[in-house]
């Protein structure tokens, strides 16, 4: 066993080590969001609770099952156990074993929130609830080319060259000013010399495209 936590830097250090790592997780392999300072810290603080209050839940479980309390109901073994290791609480200490578990608890809530993240999970069901209209995406960008209602082929009019790109999306940019796609099994177009007509010039098994907003446009199909 680790010596009690008594010092708050301590108990302070303790608390954020999962919730850094739970956000690390969620940064690294969610959609990319803009947060600051204070919500970057307020996350790491709540994840910490959270990913403690897991294992201090488990551990619960296991001493329920292992030396059940004379006189105490199983929640509340496993509500003293979760509550007590999520606010570390002083009186019980804190082993290194309940750090490293935390940790890899934290792996998993960080995850977990990734994952409802990239679909939009909790706003949909929200919408559905009627309690908001609000997407989890940025920006309409983002939204259009990550709505599973809408397929991957898309038409890029270029207003700067003239040219028109048909291909597959595999790969699009987030959470920032740039908009960038990367198409596949890509068709160009060029506009006839003193015509509205376009003809094909080009076939690329891939192309990048870096564009800027105001001189792009974006014709996508919907699925049936």
């Amino acid at each position: 066993m680790l010596p009690k936590v008594d010092d708050l830097g301590l108990k302070i250090l303790y608390l954020l080590i999962p919730g850094i790592i739970a956000l690390g997780v969620i940064k690294t392999i969610g959609p990319k969001r803009h947060r600051t300072d204070f919500e970057s810290g307020l996350q790491i603080f709540i994840y910490g609770i959270v990913c403690y209050a897991i294992t201090g839940f488990l551990e619960g479980i296991d001493l329920w099952r292992t030396a059940p309390s004379a006189g105490k109901k199983f929640w509340q073994v496993v509500l003293d156990s979760g509550l007590g290791l999520a606010t570390l609480n002083p009186e019980k200490g804190l082993s290194t074993g309940q750090i490293g578990f935390a940790t890899i608890v934290a792996l998993v809530v960080g995850g977990v929130i990734a994952k409802l993240q990239m679909h939009s999970i909790p706003h949909q069901i929200l919408r559905k609830l009627h309690l908001t209209k609000r997407i989890n995406e940025e920006d309409i960008w983002e939204f259009t080319l990550s709505s599973p209602n809408i397929n991957s082929w898309v038409t890029v009019r270029h207003h700067d060259n003239g040219k028109v790109y048909q291909g597959w999306v595999r790969a699009y940019s987030d959470g920032g000013d740039e908009r960038e796609l990367l198409l596949a099994d890509v068709r160009v177009f060029a506009l006839i010399p003193n015509s509205n007509d376009l003809v094909e010039v080009d076939t690329i098994p891939a192309l990048y495209l870096g564009l800027d907003r105001k001189n792009t446009v974006l014709e996508l199909g919907t699925i049936a």
